[in-house]
């Protein structure tokens, strides 16, 4: 399956293709490549360390990793959990925001699947992050703002015409904070607000998962797994062979919704 189609492609490609150029060079491909193996070693072996974001946008290979690599693989996971009736349900939406944005690939995933082209809005603690969130989302059309600060203390006010987006994000944060987090998702459902959140797919990375899974779907948040094969952009399927990683299935937990006609 085509990774993506049409204009989308189009604007995919040439995002992609624009934070290559300016990270490839000064940094050559192999010294990515190292970021990406630290990067994946970061996620999977050291969770326990903290303060994964911070660590992971730390240093030029590791932001070039992040930027050229993951970025375009949590766009398409994003894409794809909202492909469909989801996309439909969230028609209301006028403002996403991405929570622990990073380089904004999530919120903006799913900011151009809505009819009407949203207002990205991105919070993160990272600076360089919120920079590439701004350059992201612009690549896609979108208007954008952004703010420097740290969730659960930055969740904002949602409601009806709000979509929150946390793409690989909550799995960062303690058991305390993350709880305050759920609290005030839980009342933005409640004042009609969107949800999608996106987290590995391994129970080990999220814990927390089914607890999350089994509040929100009082809320009428479904539980998905995403499990999607499909053709990868040349780059990152250079660098997964590189890295010897595999990723021609994109895969991931998903929280998504509400889906009702309410929507």
């Amino acid at each position: 399956m085509p990774y993506l189609e049409g204009p989308l492609r189009a604007a995919f490609d040439a995002w992609l293709e624009a934070t290559r150029g300016r990270y490839l060079p000064p940094l050559t491909f192999s010294e990515v490549r190292k970021g990406v193996q630290a990067l994946s070693s970061l996620y999977v072996e050291r969770r326990s360390g903290g303060r994964i974001a911070a660590r992971a946008a730390a240093g030029e290979g590791k932001r070039a990793a992040f930027a050229t690599y993951y970025a375009p693989l949590h766009f398409l996971m994003a894409h794809r959990a909202l492909a469909g009736r989801a996309a439909e349900a969230f028609s209301r939406v006028r403002v996403v925001h991405d929570l622990g944005c990073g380089t904004g690939a999530a919120g903006v995933a799913a900011a151009t699947l809505l009819s009407s082209p949203p207002t990205f809005h991105g919070i993160d603690l990272s600076s360089w992050a919120l920079d590439e969130a701004m350059l992201t989302a612009h690549a896609f059309g979108l208007k954008a703002r952004t703010r420097r600060a740290a969730l659960p203390e930055a969740l904002p006010r949602a409601g009806a015409e709000d979509l929150l987006v946390l793409g690989f994000v909550v799995n960062e944060l303690d058991s305390d904070p993350r709880e305050r987090l759920l609290r005030g998702i839980e009342t933005g459902l409640t004042r009609g607000a969107r949800l999608l959140v996106l987290e590995p797919l391994a129970l080990s990375a999220a814990p927390w998962w089914p607890a999350w899974a089994e509040r929100l779907a009082r809320r009428g948040v479904e539980e998905r797994t995403l499990r999607c094969a499909l053709e990868l952009p040349a780059f990152v399927h250079e660098m997964d062979r590189a890295c010897g990683l595999d990723h021609r299935e994109l895969r991931a937990r998903v929280l998504l919704g509400p889906l009702g006609t309410g929507a």
